[in-house]
């Protein structure tokens, strides 16, 4: 039985943070002497929308999603002016809280670590998120809900993948391989796609 994965895709999101899951989880479909991790696309309506103009459509509302049939759960970054706000919503909290309550690991992008610190999850742990912003002090956000913030490219916490941004978003895809099938898969995968 495949591995599934579960990503919350808001309005507003970061194009390459949610491709580039779709993209490299995929190949683990393809080649055959790898285990497979299929990626579900969830959200509050059947059409998304990026910053950048990228449409998509979920494969499930987030209604209709269970729990314990994910491994992980990735929330990527966006921008709060094109709807991302929404990833502060009751149902996206509950959904954060109970996957990792669940044993199940998350993964988020660039500001996508501020909802899932807002959840509680990051109390009293070392996170990261974008610190590029001239608008807000991410930083500090962190703090306020209760993590330990760190300027870092990557930071792994028990079972939670924080980043500063878009430029870690290929790492990122590959740390989550490794952690769900190990680190032979995650090396035929990035050796079949030339990394």
């Amino acid at each position: 039985m495949n591995k599934k994965v579960l990503l919350f895709a808001p309005q507003g999101f970061e194009d390459i943070e949610v491709t580039t899951f779709t993209n490299i989880l995929g190949w683990t479909r393809i080649l055959k002497e790898v285990k497979s991790i299929d990626v579900v696309i969830t959200a509050f309506k059947k059409h998304i929308s990026s910053k950048h103009g990228l449409n998509i459509k979920a494969n499930m509302l987030i209604d209709k999603v269970e729990v314990s049939d994910y491994k992980a759960l990735i929330i990527p970054g966006g921008h709060n002016d094109s709807g991302y706000e929404e990833v502060y919503a009751e149902k996206v909290q509950n959904l954060i809280r109970n996957l990792y309550k669940d044993s199940g690991i998350i993964i988020t992008m660039c500001v996508g670590s501020l909802p899932v610190a807002k959840s509680g999850i990051l109390q009293g742990k070392k996170a990261t998120t974008y610190t590029s912003s001239k608008r807000h002090d991410n930083l500090k956000i962190l703090e306020n809900y209760g993590a330990i913030p760190v300027n870092a490219r990557i930071v792994i916490s028990d079972r939670i993948v924080t980043n500063r941004g878009p430029d870690t978003a290929i790492d990122v895809a590959f740390t989550l391989i490794e952690m769900l099938n190990g680190k032979e898969d995650m090396k035929k995968v990035r050796k079949a796609m030339m990394f």
